[in-house]
């Protein structure tokens, strides 16, 4: 018997079903609606008919009829012009979300509007808008940041831990200056810890410097001022990521505590040492009213009555260090109504019934919320993001000075003085006592200020980079020796660095000083200024560049990571709980690591063809 003949895909078949297309044989065919592949050999267009009544391929024709267009469901690979302006809509709104803490899950609706109002075809709910912005976006941010980062010769980092639920996040953020942008601060790496020990912490922190090649050039170490990052305001010890940190990167970094909790601790620490504990008090007297509805009812009873205007008590938290004074401010407010409130309790709390028994008590509030306004406007200027060390420095120099003359000169508001004097008139007080304590508290804030900010001594040599003199050879050079000989990569020319300075000089003169310092204008946008004017006419800066580098890289507070922490709050609620750390990571990353504005973005992506074709390619969704 003759052996049979394979049947072969042909023309006629081709041409009845068209969604069938031959692959490495003429014996074997796909099926482009269902993706699947098979032999005809046997029966030829038999088998095709076969192949049409399988369960894969009815599947897909269910799939398909709940479609208005099959096309929505299987994209095309083709990329056109229609193709990019979905593509650039898709990826504009993907930003605009995380832009705008909005969840992945808003954007099931959100599409559904665009496709309503704009574009029938746009389709990106909360699966593809978290692979746009996971596997595309955050890569490209990420690319950017180490574009950005080879031309940089030093960095600082920041660090901290935050507990959600059962995961300790710790997120990795470098600070460095570029001449063209200026200060910037991005998102190096975001991971999960296992615990918070000096180790864990510290091989994290290598493991994100060498993954992006920055170890040699880390300058600086931000964080609080806790025994696991340096062991004390003394900086003893060995198991202390500040020690782990110098030994393995065989280098002096800088450590920076954050100069804000040291300014509140300063205060806090005084405060301590008054008769009256103002803090357990302002805590106290909250907590009675918080949730007491009647409680506060009787309060307004006794403001009307005494013709005072009733305002809420506020709540405080010894870990806010800007809650204090706005606190003890609405206290003040309404004293007298307050202490005639509580002292006709029956079961009024013994704390504050003693407090409001003692005549003094209200000088102590007045006294500390004084000297809270003095503490708290320090903070307020050294909390911003892009602010350093060298005008943190300066700002608590000035902080300790004030305390000095107030200390010296027995400084007391005249409401305080006058209250003073009544009071010891009536025998009620002693105003030998009352200034004790006063000196007592001011030297104690000098004396945590001055324990809590030996470090900003390695950082003396610069404060020439604030431009607020002409330049001067010898200050500069200070500053070369510190670095060449803490940083052995800086290669920094001294020849070359002393004839920059020496143009520098011509640009810096006294007439820019005055007008920079009429403008307000920062530092970092005097650097920017003179850089720009130096590039632009072909002047050699590049040494000089690597000192201002230096010096505006190194943070003055921590304040960079606990803004991080309260965008992850905003990010991370009970609503969106189901966000992994590898989507929070891409989110973060996202949102710090690329600073535009959507309309800025916009005009971006519609640039960038290669970012386009990702956002609209299904490789997106292949998670690495």
């Amino acid at each position: 018997m003759s052996k049979k003949r394979g049947c072969k895909f042909n023309d006629d078949l081709r041409s009845e079903f068209p969604f069938i297309k031959k692959t490495k044989s003429d014996y074997m065919v796909k099926c482009e609606k269902c993706n699947g592949e098979f032999s005809i050999s046997h029966g030829g267009k038999n088998d095709i008919s076969k192949h049409l009544e399988t369960q894969k391929h009815k599947r897909y024709l269910n799939t398909a009829a709940s479609s208005s267009k099959i096309q929505e469901y299987f994209q095309k690979t083709t990329y056109g012009g229609q193709k990019k302006k979905l593509a650039l809509a898709e990826g504009l709104m993907s930003f605009h979300a995380i832009n705008h803490n909005h969840s992945f899950r808003s954007m099931d609706c959100t599409s559904q509007v665009v496709r309503k109002l704009f574009n029938k075809k746009f389709a990106c709910a909360r699966t593809k808008s978290e692979a746009i912005v996971c596997n595309v976006l955050s890569p490209y941010a990420f690319s950017e940041l180490n574009k950005n980062l080879e031309k940089i010769n030093f960095i600082s980092i920041y660090s901290d831990a935050s507990n959600h639920k059962d995961i300790k996040l710790f997120p990795t953020i470098i600070r460095f200056f570029d001449s063209e942008t200026g200060i910037k601060i991005r998102i190096l790496d975001v991971v999960s810890l296992p615990g918070e020990t000096s180790e864990i912490i510290f091989s994290s922190i290598i493991n994100s410097l060498e993954k992006n090649n920055l170890k040699h050039k880390m300058i600086a170490y931000c964080v609080d001022n806790t025994n696991t990052n340096f062991r004390g305001k003394a900086r003893r010890g060995t198991n202390n990521i500040f020690y782990k940190l110098n030994k393995n990167l065989n280098q002096n970094i800088i450590g920076v505590g954050c100069a804000a909790h040291i300014i509140h601790n300063a205060l806090q620490t005084a405060a301590d040492l008054l008769p009256v504990d103002v803090e357990n008090i302002v805590i106290k007297i909250y907590s009675y009213f918080y949730i007491y509805t009647e409680h506060v009812e009787m309060l307004k009873e006794f403001c009307e009555t005494a013709e005072v205007e009733y305002h809420k008590i506020l709540e405080y938290s010894k870990m806010r260090w800007l809650a204090l004074l706005p606190a003890v401010e609405r206290i003040l407010k309404i004293y007298d109504p307050l202490k005639s409130y509580f002292l006709s309790q029956d079961k009024c709390p013994r704390i504050l019934e003693e407090f409001f028994e003692k005549e003094s008590s209200k000088i102590w509030l007045e006294f500390v919320h004084n000297q809270a306004a003095l503490f708290q406007n320090a903070i307020k200027l050294i909390e911003g993001d892009k602010i350093s060390v060298i005008e943190v420095a300066n700002e608590v120099n000035n902080l300790k000075f004030q305390c000095q003359e107030r200390l010296e000169n027995n400084f007391l508001p005249l409401t305080i003085r006058n209250s003073i004097s009544q009071l010891e008139e009536q025998g009620a007080i002693n105003c030998a006592d009352i200034m004790n304590h006063v000196k007592k508290f001011y030297s104690n804030c000098i004396d945590y200020l001055e324990e809590w900010t030996v470090h900003y001594n390695d950082i003396e040599h610069f404060h020439w980079v604030t431009l607020k003199q002409e330049l001067n050879w010898n200050d500069v050079q200070k500053s070369f020796d510190h670095i060449t000989q803490n940083f052995t990569y800086s290669n920094i020319s001294e020849n070359d660095l002393f004839n920059e300075v020496s143009l520098l000089k011509k640009y810096i003169d006294k007439e820019k000083v005055k007008s920079w310092a009429s403008a307000k204008i920062t530092i970092e946008n005097k650097w920017l200024e003179i850089f720009h004017h130096f590039e632009t006419n072909h002047v050699p800066y590049n040494n000089a560049l690597k000192i201002v580098e230096y010096a505006l890289s190194l943070p003055g507070t921590n304040a960079a990571t606990e803004r991080v922490f309260s965008t992850v709050n905003k990010v991370w609620t009970s609503e969106k709980s189901q966000l992994s750390v590898e989507t929070l990571k891409a989110i973060l990353c996202v949102k710090y690591n690329l600073t535009n504005s959507c309309e800025e973005f916009h005009d971006l992506l519609n640039n960038d063809s290669n970012l386009l074709k990702k956002i609209h390619s299904n490789e997106k969704y292949a998670k690495e």
